[in-house]
């Protein structure tokens, strides 16, 4: 059982965070005093900082993210259980690490631009959803990864079957996320038209309707 932190299997995220560490000294004496920290869904800057302050958001967000993603397992009500795949834990961290940190240099280079890249970032999220939906399948049933929802929690084969289902409908909506950004459909299109239709039904009326057909078959 994979049950200790190991660092050399941490060299990845730890060196991406050393990584952001050191771009944020780089960038800092280039950048104006005050950043953009907020875009709308046409990546015009609506909401300005300081520089300090915009850069330590993500300085602060990253270490946080990995602590947290790392370690939240062994304080799991389903620990025994989720440590048997750890690993799996472990590179969905890496893949929401690798997603937070791109986010991260593109809104460096937007801070110096004045501009956020939104086909970048809505290709970006596409990635990530191919990703994780890879591993949703592999999750074991915990509190804090994966489909969280009443059923799933309550039920292993309402966890097993809605995760299974979620992997596909991600890859899916991930890979159409990525196309139709490159062909530049906003985002006020894309987020009705396929991340919500995504959640509604991987985290609410799967899992209840299959909750429901097996409690009727006891």
């Amino acid at each position: 059982m994979a049950d200790k932190w190991n660092w050399r299997r941490d060299i990845i995220p730890i060196g991406l965070i050393i990584v952001a560490i050191c771009l944020a000294i780089y960038y800092y004496p280039r950048l104006p005093a005050t950043i953009p920290v907020h875009y709308n869904v046409e990546g015009i800057p609506d909401r300005y900082a300081g520089k300090l302050q915009g850069m330590l958001i993500f300085l602060v967000l990253l270490p946080a993210l990995y602590l947290l993603l790392t370690f939240v397992p062994f304080v799991d009500p389903f620990k025994r259980r989720a440590l048997r795949r750890y690993k799996v834990f472990l590179v969905i961290r890496d893949i929401c690490l690798v997603f937070f940190f791109y986010v991260y240099v593109l809104t460096l280079i937007s801070a110096a631009a004045g501009r956020l890249h939104t086909t970048a970032i809505q290709v970006g999220i596409g990635l990530l959803f191919v990703l994780l939906g890879n591993y949703l399948p592999k999750l074991p049933r915990n509190f804090f990864f994966g489909i969280r929802c009443p059923w799933t929690i309550a039920s292993e084969v309402v966890w097993r079957r809605t995760h299974i289902l979620g992997g596909w409908l991600f890859v899916i909506g991930g890979l159409l996320l990525i196309l139709l950004s490159l062909l530049k459909v906003p985002f006020t299109i894309l987020l009705p038209m396929i991340l919500g239709p995504i959640i509604l039904v991987s985290a609410i009326i799967y899992p209840l309707l299959l909750y429901r057909k097996l409690e009727e078959q006891k």
